[in-house]
């Protein structure tokens, strides 16, 4: 079941990646006070400033990681937590690889532009990002059976 989310989030992700490059500026927009701002972002490399410029090589193997994790899940049957982290992370691999071959960078949006020291200068993120990143936690926390997954 959780594997029906992944064209569903695919495409929300890249409808709201359009959306940005249409309606946004570099300029922060705030969306949630001082919490959360809109703010476009185009990024050639990967998260936090790391392999600038490597978009290209980076797509690919974005691509490669969605594909094999898609390929898995076909393959064999997981309990549901990790089904759904799998799914998440494939969605989130696949639609930063889109991006990257596609545009030439990734497309994000997502500012903490709040002054709290932990997250004060945390990235520009984008909905593929979180779901990579709440899968790898579900993955962490998702109870273990003897078996496997």
């Amino acid at each position: 079941m959780p594997t029906v989310l992944v064209p569903l989030l695919l495409a929300f992700d890249q409808i709201l990646k359009l959306w940005a490059l249409e309606n946004l500026s570099p300029v922060p927009r705030p969306l949630l006070g001082d919490l959360l701002y809109l703010t476009l972002v185009r990024n050639t490399g990967a998260g936090f400033g790391m392999l600038e410029g490597q978009a290209f090589l980076l797509g690919w193997v974005s691509l490669g990681v969605g594909s094999l994790l898609l390929y898995l899940l076909a393959q064999r049957r997981y309990a549901f937590w990790p089904t759904l982290a799998l799914s998440l992370i494939a969605v989130g691999a696949l639609g930063n690889g889109i991006d990257r071959l596609g545009r030439g960078f990734v497309v994000d949006y997502l500012d903490l532009g709040t002054s709290i020291p932990p997250i004060a200068h945390f990235p520009v993120f984008n909905l593929a990002d979180v779901c990579v990143t709440v899968g790898a936690a579900l993955l962490l926390l998702a109870p273990k059976r003897k078996r496997g997954f």
